[in-house]
C-alpha cells in the first residue's frame, strides 16, 4: 500500500510501477503514519511505500527526490525477498523517470530508502526465536499423547476401559489432561530460552500468549489422541505423530514461506493447520507488541481445533470398540 503525501502526476507514475505489475498484491491506499504502522503491525502490509511532499516539484526541478519503503522485517527471509522485488520496481521507475527530466543530474532521479519495522538490523534470531515454540509444543505434546493411548492398545490394558463405567470421552480428556500440563511446562521453558539466552525482548502480552499456548496445547494434544486412534503400535504412533506434525508445519504454517504465497491445496492446508494461527499469535507476541484486539482472530480460529481433533479421537474410539 502507499502512503502517497504528493499526489502528483510524478508520484503517480513512480507507483504505477509497483502497481502494475504482478509481484505486488496492491491494498486500499494508506491515510496517514498511524494506518500504515496499524496495518503493517497486523500483518496485512509487507510493503507501505512513503512518497514524500514536493516529490514531483524535487523532480521537475532535477534536485532527486526520496522515497520510503517500509517492510515488515519480522521475518528475515520474507523481508530479504520483498527488498528485492522493491528494488526492481524501483530500478524500472526510476529509469523511466530519469528520461523524462530535463535537467540532467549525475545521480538517479530518486532515491530509494528502505526501512525494516519490528527487526531493524535483520538479526536471524528475533526472527527464528518466536518461530520454534510453535513447532516443539505441536511435536512434543502430539507424540507423548499418541504414544499413551498407542501404549494402551499395544500391551491390552485398554481393555480395563470397556469394563469401567467411565465414558469414552472421559477416558481420553483424562489422559489428555495430564499431557496439557506438560506442554505448558514445556512453554515456560521454552519462553526462558528465548526471552533469556536467545535475548529476544517480548513485546506484547505475556498473559495473551500463555492463553493462546493453553489453547494451542489442547489442539497439540487433542491431534496426538487422533494418531493415536489411528495407530496399533507405540513406534507407529511416533513415526505417524513425528512426521504429521513437522511436515505441515514446517511447509504450510508461515515457519518458511508465508501462508500469504501458498497457492491451492497448500493454501488451503496451511488455513487449517493450528501452527498457522499460534504462530501469528507467537510472532506478533515477542516481535511486533501485539494485542487481544489484533489476535482475537487467530485466536478463535485456534480454539476450532482442540474439540475438533479430540471429538473425532472419540468417534474413532467408538469404531473400535465396535
Amino acid at each position: 500500500a502507499a502512503l502517497d503525501h504528493d499526489q502528483s502526476p510524478e508520484s503517480r507514475a513512480y507507483l504505477s510501477a509497483f502497481e502494475d505489475t504482478e509481484w505486488f498484491a496492491v491494498h486500499a491506499p494508506l491515510t496517514d503514519a498511524l494506518a500504515m504502522e496499524a496495518r503493517l503491525k497486523s500483518g496485512e502490509l509487507a510493503l507501505a511505500l512513503e512518497v514524500p511532499p514536493g516529490f514531483g516539484a524535487d523532480l521537475r526541478q532535477g534536485s532527486g527526490a526520496e522515497v520510503a519503503a517500509n517492510l515488515d522485517g519480522a521475518d528475515t527471509g520474507r523481508a530479504g525477498t520483498i527488498e528485492s522485488y522493491v528494488a526492481g520496481a524501483h530500478a524500472v521507475a526510476a529509469a523511466d523517470m530519469a528520461r523524462g527530466v530535463d535537467v540532467p543530474t549525475a545521480s538517479p532521479p530518486v532515491q530509494l530508502v528502505p526501512r525494516f519495522r519490528y527487526n531493524p538490523t535483520m538479526a536471524s534470531l528475533p526472527a527464528i526465536g518466536p518461530s520454534i515454540p510453535p513447532l516443539l509444543l505441536l511435536l512434543f505434546p502430539a507424540i507423548l499423547m499418541a504414544v499413551s493411548v498407542a501404549r494402551e492398545k499395544e500391551i491390552g490394558t485398554i481393555t480395563n476401559f470397556y469394563v469401567t463405567p467411565s465414558g469414552r470421552a472421559e477416558f481420553l480428556i483424562g489422559k489428555q489432561l495430564v499431557y496439557i500440563g506438560i506442554t505448558l511446562l514445556n512453554f515456560a521453558i521454552l519462553t526462558t530460552l528465548v526471552v533469556l539466552v536467545l535475548d529476544v525482548p517480548m513485546r506484547g502480552n505475556p498473559m495473551l500468549l500463555l492463553l493462546a499456548t493453553l489453547v494451542y496445547a489442547v489442539a497439540a494434544t487433542g491431534f496426538g489422541l487422533l494418531v493415536s486412534m489411528m495407530s496399533s503400535t507405540q513406534v507407529t504412533a511416533v513415526f505417524a505423530s513425528t512426521v504429521l506434525s513437522v511436515m505441515p508445519t514446517l511447509q504450510f504454517s508461515g515457519m518458511l514461506t508465508p501462508v500469504s504465497s501458498l497457492d491451492g491445496p497448500a493454501r488451503v492446508l496451511g488455513s487449517l493447520w493450528p501452527t498457522t494461527w499460534y504462530m501469528a499469535v507467537s510472532v506478533g507476541s515477542y516481535t511486533k507488541g501485539l494485542g487481544f484486539a489484533d489476535l482475537s482472530g487467530a485466536l478463535m480460529r485456534l480454539a476450532v481445533f482442540g474439540p475438533l481433533f479430540t471429538g473425532l479421537a472419540i468417534a474413532l474410539l467408538r469404531k473400535q470398540e465396535r
